[in-house]
């Protein structure tokens, strides 16, 4: 193994361990909310009938499964995850869907072996944001594609671009220490890609030779049905949920006072089918040099 492939190991341990429980959980909010994003971008995507397409950190499967229908039955779709429970959940769907064209693989993107020029695109909707080496995880991608082939992404834009998720960590900082160097993380985070100077030397060191879009999308994204499971939602999956993790006792001390000073920052946010906040994210799509 790799020394890259053994430091992700960590981060790999975190999204079984820690996260995927929580993911499972939530994942009517996350996997709808993912939705809202790739819907709009789609369209800019374009992918074809007769597609073959990669899906890195395919989660459980919804888009590969999207990406099925559109690449139809004469294309394919691999969906690579490094997160077993997700894909028990995604191989199980795909069954019950009758996805013949849909296969899953578990692994990690920056180092499994793909087969090299295959793919016309390579997929990913919030999943090149954790690996360890973002750089790393596009080489792999684009050796993967054919000439010409093009990689689609969909990432957070910043924090404060986001207060679906930045104003509740707002809100645990005023009573808790952010977390330390030494705090268990699943990888650099959802807002490692927040950059575009930064995604467009990514995307040029991973060998792609154009960048034909960086398209910024707002949307309002739904955070729960109601307060309560909205305030649960960004303890358990959102990075306020990281600060009351990692302060340990003092976290569990403190969490009556955030979850007060969550409800009140939630409340005016609340609509008849839920609470909704602001959100922001990039698409972004690179050619591989003819």
């Amino acid at each position: 193994m790799s020394e890259v492939a053994a430091d992700n190991l960590g981060f790999v341990e975190c999204w079984n361990e820690i996260l995927t429980p929580k993911w499972i959980r939530f994942r009517h909010l996350l996997s709808g909310n993912g939705k809202i994003h790739s819907d709009i971008a789609y369209a800019d995507f374009d992918v074809q009938k007769g597609d073959k397409v990669l899906d890195i950190g395919c989660g459980f499967g919804e888009t590969a499964l999207e990406i099925a229908e559109m690449v139809g039955p004469t294309g394919e779709v691999l969906g690579i995850d490094c997160t077993d429970a997700f894909l028990d959940i995604a191989n199980r769907e795909r069954d019950e869907a009758g996805a013949d064209n849909v296969r899953y693989e578990v692994g990690d993107a920056q180092e499994c072996d793909i087969p090299e020029g295959y793919f016309d695109v390579v997929y990913s909707r919030f999943g090149v944001m954790f690996f360890q080496s973002a750089v790393r995880a596009l080489r792999n991608a684009n050796r993967s594609l054919k000439p010409g082939g093009k990689v689609c992404l969909i990432v957070w834009r910043s924090l404060a671009d986001n207060p679906c998720w930045g104003a509740a960590k707002e809100v645990a900082l005023r009573h808790l220490p952010p977390p330390g160097d030494s705090a268990s993380t699943c990888g650099p985070g959802p807002f490692s890609m927040a950059g575009e100077d930064t995604d467009r030397a990514r995307l040029e060191a991973a060998g792609f030779a154009e960048v034909e879009l960086f398209k910024r999308i707002d949307a309002d994204v739904c955070i729960g049905r109601n307060i309560e499971e909205a305030i649960d939602y960004q303890l358990l999956v959102g990075p306020s949920g990281e600060i009351i993790r990692e302060a340990g006792e003092l976290g569990q001390q403190k969490l009556p006072d955030v979850r007060r000073d969550l409800h009140e920052l939630m409340a005016p946010y609340l609509r008849a089918d839920g609470v909704w906040m602001p959100s922001s994210t990039w698409a972004i799509m690179a050619r591989k040099a003819a």
